[in-house]
């Protein structure tokens, strides 16, 4: 495989992995407030999540507000994945061939 064609693979998966991380950490506090009995959503920013003692409902807040970028960001995971598929796909095939041609 040539240095470009992994450059492109490593690129791609590090704008996947970007894209993903604002869908992770809505789903983080999500899972986080229901663990600890709290109300989930802009209730939790006046009413507070209380873990161990400590407040951390600014914290959950905080990662809630990228719920608005996985509207922008998950479709252009979805072009990423289909893009790595492709990609893998054709190296496969290419490597398929050059092995039939060996034999």
């Amino acid at each position: 495989m040539r240095l470009r064609r992994k450059i492109a693979y490593a690129f791609l998966t590090l704008v996947l992995a970007a894209c993903v991380w604002p869908a992770y950490l809505v789903w983080w506090a999500q899972r986080t407030a229901e663990a600890h009995g709290c109300k989930f959503g802009m209730a939790m920013h006046t009413d507070g999540c209380l873990v161990n003692g400590e407040n951390i409902g600014a914290q959950l807040n905080s990662a809630y507000s990228n719920a608005g970028l996985v509207i922008l960001t998950m479709p252009l995971g979805f072009v990423i994945v289909v893009s790595l598929i492709v990609m893998v796909s054709k190296d496969l095939r290419r490597t398929g061939t050059d092995v039939s041609r060996e034999a």
